[in-house]
């Protein structure tokens, strides 16, 4: 018998609540906090989720500093070694034989494999060696060892000159932010620093795009292709829209179908030919996004090999938001600043260029030159400006923690519209399918601070302040004058 799965589903966009088990107001407040029997475990749960996650991080870090002494170990057995002669093979070899011999020494006590021990080995001695500030913080618990791995996993990305000011930045990132977030954050300051490099390396790597397959023995296959990240999202959100309208359109073709039967059974009829045959068609939007891709593939001719006018283009327009900064577009050859796809993923100056030169019009997002932040997005029309600015100033769910892209998210008014609360960009932030229901259906209290900084309250009464990231390069005031973005002009 196979157990049920209770598994958390892996995509927000396949998420929908249970709908009988709403417990929102009708005016779309929030329900008050329950306290009772159920909220005395919650909070004894949380205080001791707290003092177990302490001693974890106290563990890992000790971990970190045994891993970084046995690399010293391991240094000192190829310096001796080194004095005692010469030897045939190289001195980095030598190091990793003696390194994995000295790990496998703990890894066989608690069932590790050494070679996986080697490469934490590594990192521990990249950690305490290169980057004193953040031993520090891992010892005020201020910073966990995940924490630090998002730091290594970006930081060879950057010289070594810009080392240590990477290693600060995202310290400070680290402390008010989940690992995930740290890692993101990360990979955009990697690439915002190494500009140059970060455009050679997606050079490269376009040069080498390909498509590739892996058969899982099963009857089925995974087929990866590499290609620019603007065109990625791009060929994403354009499936994942038809596969939600086949979705909403299946679901309608049931409802009405499940209403023509009531109607029938209670007047006594036979159902119709198409009634009778009519079968639901049982398919999430993440298996219809996998169709949809594969009838795409095998059904349609690439637009580049069309000689008619329409050249393939799609029945579906594609959305992609692009975050670029106006000295990128005019200086092809000295990238100041990276450009962002959908606010959170780094593409080259080259392919911004390249969509920017196929729209026929732009959304201009400007941004405060002094700390990054939105200030406004010039429109015509009120409504999808409101919804431009929004995206650009959340770029992710403001749940505290959630990574989900804000155009992939819902716009919820944090004061709710039914219970008078206004339309504004002071009173609207993203959240994602889940936790837009979390905050209906459970007494998770949210107030919105202005500038898009939210106050989240959970149900034990503990307090989280999450803050639009700024998107926008920071331009630092110089000889002690100060920028006034309301009467200045932008310093560009």
């Amino acid at each position: 018998m196979t157990a049920p799965n209770h598994s958390i589903p892996p995509d927000d966009d396949d998420f929908e609540p249970t709908r009988h088990a709403s417990r929102h107001r009708p005016d779309g407040t929030t329900p008050e906090p329950m306290y009772d029997d159920l909220t005395e475990r919650t909070r004894r749960i949380a205080d001791n989720y707290v003092d177990f996650n302490t001693l974890r991080r106290q563990a890992d870090l000790g971990e970190c500093r045994m891993l970084a002494e046995a690399y010293d170990i391991a240094e000192e057995h190829t310096r001796r070694d080194a004095e005692a002669g010469a030897h045939i093979i190289s001195d980095e070899n030598r190091l990793q034989s003696h390194l994995r011999s000295t790990v496998a020494s703990l890894g066989i006590r608690t069932n590790e494999s050494d070679i996986a021990l080697t490469n934490r080995a590594r990192d521990a001695h990249r950690l305490t060696t290169q980057f004193p500030i953040w031993m520090t913080a891992l010892d005020e618990g201020a910073v966990t060892m995940r924490h630090a791995a998002a730091l290594l996993r970006f930081e060879r990305k950057v010289g070594d000159e810009l080392r240590d000011e990477f290693g600060k930045k995202v310290l400070d990132y680290a402390r008010t932010h989940t690992h995930g977030q740290t890692e993101s954050y990360a990979k955009r300051l990697a690439a915002r620093l190494n500009a140059a490099e970060f455009e050679a390396a997606f050079h490269r790597e376009y040069e080498e795009r390909t498509v590739t397959i892996q058969d899982f023995g099963s009857g089925m296959s995974r087929l990866t292709a590499d290609m620019p990240t603007g065109m990625a999202h791009a060929s994403y959100d354009l499936i994942n829209k038809r596969a939600t309208q086949l979705r909403d359109e299946h679901q309608e073709d049931a409802k009405q179908h499940r209403a023509r039967v009531r109607a029938a059974e209670a007047a006594g009829e036979e159902l119709s030919a198409e009634d009778t045959e009519f079968i639901e068609d049982p398919r999430t939007v993440a298996q219809l996004r996998s169709d949809v891709l594969v009838e795409t593939l095998l059904t349609t001719v690439p637009q580049s090999t069309l000689e008619s006018e329409a050249k393939g283009n799609p029945h579906v327009n594609a959305t992609v938001s692009v975050i670029v900064p106006v000295t990128t577009l005019l200086d092809p050859d000295a990238p100041r600043d990276i450009a962002l796809i959908d606010g959170t993923e780094p593409i080259s100056a080259f392919e911004a260029r390249e969509l920017a030169g196929s729209v026929t019009c732009f959304d201009r997002i400007l941004t405060d030159p002094i700390n990054g932040h939105v200030l406004t997005v010039d429109t015509r029309i009120a409504t999808p400006q409101m919804r431009k600015f929004l995206q650009a100033r959340d770029r992710t769910c403001r749940f505290p923690g959630c990574r989900r892209p804000a155009n992939r998210s819902d716009l919820d008014h944090t004061h709710p519209y039914a219970a008078g609360g206004a339309t504004s960009v002071d009173n609207q932030a993203h959240l994602c399918r889940r936790h837009h229901t979390q905050k209906h259906q459970q007494p998770w209290r949210v107030r919105h601070l202005g500038n898009g900084v939210l106050e989240w309250t959970s149900p034990l009464g503990d307090v989280f302040i999450t803050r639009p990231e700024p998107p926008g390069p920071i331009f630092k005031p110089s000889d002690g004058l100060a920028y006034d973005p309301a009467v200045d002009p932008a310093p560009f």
